[in-house]
């Protein structure tokens, strides 16, 4: 970790860590990550989907209202479960060096079972789960079984209507591929009541990436068979309510298996909402999707935090939070530290979620260069961030808070005295960082899937 964020957020060392930190008994994780789900898509940020279970979850827990992830999937993917900035080994897009730690491996370090449900997207070998630390797999985008094909399968989806899953080697073709994995999610939770051993369920939802397509709860999927099968963002908010209905499912079975009390729910999303989505807030306003993005409607993405009745009526938390930082909440609830040569750069939240004195962070980073395959992005950049300054390593500087927009660039020595100190810290934050070059990429892809060659690791799993 960055020696100046231990100074300048102060954190403590595990066993200065109090209340729920102390109890003997260690918390099951149950990490929920939503696919392309801005923060203004649900009711308790403003929004006007209908977000009933996650305004439930709300009341029970801690509402972040800062949190802030890369603007594409691929990089919050890796830099939430190695807990590193994404400069430090972000390599493509659609993968991850096998060689990296993750949250699983710490998780079975600290004697935990551990499950990973739903999206994929970090490499196409189905070794590659086991490798990086799950005991029990179920998702899409591993390699495709050969007899699943156009050909084959007639009409189908990557990820919703006619969808393969690949549990454990099995394959199967899902009517409706979240109906599947929820399915899997649920008994999972089922069959850890009784076990002797906490676990760590990562579950990463399909849901509301494009295509935007009917859901099952919508009045087109017994009346339009085709139609199950077409794009269309008027299906969108069917998306949101039915990606809020399976969180609740997943609650509803924690409290019904006597799980509830000492397991940690998060639920985040992966980055900013589709552009092609427009969102009308209960204010009245209307809000663009960010995805692919770095303005904040590409990065501000929904947290919340439940602890059974640890975190009841403690609702809303103003901290900056960034995706490095669940991987040390994790090691404070497991009660095991990370070993420092994994050089991460994350802070607990685990004190707040227990009622203790949050560890504060100054900034955050955004590494944002995506690095596809084929075409290069005019919308690379690094940022340093505090919660309401925004300093790009071109000069940039932009008041988020006043202008999420970035329509007005703060020139040197035209902002406010506080502004002015803040660039200043954040240029050091910059200045200290290894330089880069964006789109470069010494990886290469070929083949149907890609193969990456140049790659020191054990696997080429693309």
């Amino acid at each position: 970790m960055d020696s100046r964020i231990l100074f300048a957020c102060g954190l403590v060392p595990l066993g200065c860590l109090t209340s729920c930190t102390q109890s003997p008994q260690r918390p099951n994780i149950v990490f929920i990550l939503a696919d392309d789900l801005g923060s203004e898509c649900i009711d308790v940020y403003g929004g006007t989907y209908g977000t009933p279970n996650l305004t439930g979850m709300a009341e029970e827990g801690i509402v972040y209202n800062n949190m802030h992830a890369l603007p594409l999937s691929s990089p919050t993917r890796v830099q939430l479960m190695t807990g590193k900035f994404s400069y430090k080994n972000y390599l493509a897009f659609g993968y991850m060096n096998p060689d990296e730690h993750t949250f699983a491996h710490l998780a079975k370090e600290a004697g935990y079972n551990t499950a990973m449900i739903g999206k994929w997207q970090l490499g196409r070998s189905r070794e590659l789960p086991g490798i990086m630390g799950f005991d029990y797999w179920c998702l899409n985008q591993l390699e495709m079984y050969k007899e699943f094909s156009p050909s084959t399968m007639g009409q189908y989806t990557e990820r919703y209507a006619n969808s393969y899953v690949d549990d454990m080697g099995h394959y199967e073709f899902a009517l409706y591929g979240p109906d599947y994995f929820q399915e899997r999610v649920l008994e999972y939770i089922s069959s850890q009541k009784d076990s002797d051993r906490p676990f760590l369920l990562y579950y990463t939802m399909p849901l509301v990436h494009t295509p935007q397509t009917p859901t099952p709860d919508s009045d087109s999927w017994d009346t339009d068979y085709e139609a199950r099968f077409v794009g269309d963002t008027a299906n969108f908010p069917d998306m949101v309510r039915y990606m809020d209905k399976q969180v609740g499912g997943v609650i509803d079975r924690l409290k019904k298996e006597g799980l509830w009390e000492n397991t940690i729910v998060f639920f985040v999303g992966d980055n900013g909402t589709s552009t092609r989505i427009v969102s009308r807030m209960q204010d009245g306003s209307l809000f663009r999707g960010g995805k692919g993005e770095t303005m904040d409607c590409g990065t501000h993405v929904p947290l919340i935090v439940t602890y059974g009745s640890k975190t009841a009526g403690r609702q809303h938390s103003e901290r900056l939070v960034d995706l490095v930082d669940f991987m040390p909440t994790m090691a404070d609830a497991m009660g095991v530290e990370i070993p420092e040569e994994w050089d991460t750069d994350g802070i607990s939240l685990y004190p707040e979620i227990c009622g203790d004195t949050p560890l504060e962070r100054e900034y955050t980073i955004c590494h944002f260069n995506p690095l596809w395959p084929t075409t290069e992005t005019d919308n690379t950049a690094r940022i340093a961030r505090t919660v309401r300054y925004k300093l790009y390593d071109d000069g940039r500087f932009f008041d988020a808070s006043e202008d999420p927009l970035e329509q007005n660039n703060i020139l040197p020595g035209a902002g406010s005295e506080e502004a002015e100190q803040v660039r200043a810290r954040l240029q050091e934050v910059l200045d200290g960082l290894p330089a880069w070059t964006p789109n470069k990429t010494d990886l290469k892809r070929k083949g149907d899937y890609g193969t990456f060659y140049d790659f020191a690791g054990p696997q080429n799993p693309f």
